[in-house]
């Protein structure tokens, strides 16, 4: 392992947020050390809920790289019935030595409602 970092914000440090059709930036990570063909190991995690009035919430998550409307470098839509911790791991392979990234998401229909922890982490490996 080259580098590790965490960034986000615990539930209860923020109001819960109604996520829109408008894509929004939850938090930015920078990673030191990445050299191209590094891999980076992303963890995600979003705890959210659906409105009330909604039988099904359903919200995109997406991880942008170098700025908030940059390449999508990952995308899922999640659904759930009365709330949801959507948890994801994937792996990249940096190309230039990228560093920055950021979690955005959307919903059309506001059919979710940001409600508890929020977290990015990655972390930087060297080639095998």
């Amino acid at each position: 392992m080259k580098f590790k970092a965490k960034s986000g914000a615990a539930s209860g440090s923020y109001e819960p947020i109604v996520i829109g059709e408008q894509e929004i930036v939850l938090t930015g990570l920078t990673l030191q050390q990445v050299s191209p063909g590094d891999r980076i190991v992303f963890s995600i995690d979003v705890n959210w809920i659906k409105p009330v009035h909604w039988d099904m919430g359903e919200m995109e998550i997406s991880l942008r790289l170098g700025q908030p409307d940059g390449q999508v470098i990952y995308w899922t839509l999640e659904t759930c019935y009365a709330k949801s911790r959507t948890r994801e791991t994937f792996t990249w392979t940096a190309e230039k030595g990228e560093t920055r990234f950021y979690l955005t998401v959307r919903s059309v229909d506001s059919r979710a409602i940001l409600s508890g922890d929020f977290w990015l982490e990655g972390t930087v490996y060297a080639p095998s």
